[in-house]
């Protein structure tokens, strides 16, 4: 009985490792599908890779309150445009933000998977929305969704 209780489980932890590992090749890298239409439109741009350091996959509350402001966007025009995230408009409450392209970053939106992944920011930056993904890729859009609804705040 103990042999067939220890192949068991050693049966069950390899199956298990196989399963996780071919996902990892699958997808290396990334938490998100990226395959939906509305990503590959024809308003996002594909942009050189940017130089910024983010910690990917991230739960939401690992950004501690006190230095940055996270607030849900209950918006439907996010959740159309972005289907399969949740949008949280983030601020650096000390003004330190990050560095895109010589611009300094302290607002912008951080995109949520279903786990409470982070997968992707988002930004304003020279008139349009920068969209940086956990795939490594950036995309830039200029539709007048966003340059409105960042002028609401």
């Amino acid at each position: 009985m103990k042999k067939f209780f220890l192949m068991s489980l050693i049966v069950l932890v390899i199956s298990l490792t196989a399963t996780a590992s071919a996902d990892a090749r699958h997808h290396p890298g990334r938490n998100h599908d990226w395959s939906h239409a509305k990503y590959r439109n024809s308003s996002w741009h594909h942009t050189r890779h940017s130089e910024i350091t983010i910690s990917w996959h991230q739960h939401r509350n690992y950004y501690p309150p006190a230095r940055y402001r996270m607030e849900r966007i209950h918006d439907r025009g996010w959740h159309d445009r972005f289907p399969g995230l949740r949008a949280y408009r983030w601020h650096d409450r000390h003004s330190e933000g990050f560095w895109y392209r010589g611009h300094r970053v302290t607002e912008g939106v951080f995109f949520y998977n279903d786990a409470d992944e982070l997968v992707s920011i988002g930004f304003m930056h020279n008139g349009a929305f920068i969209f940086i993904r956990d795939d490594n890729t950036d995309y830039e859009n200029r539709d007048s969704f966003f340059i409105s609804w960042w002028n609401r705040r």
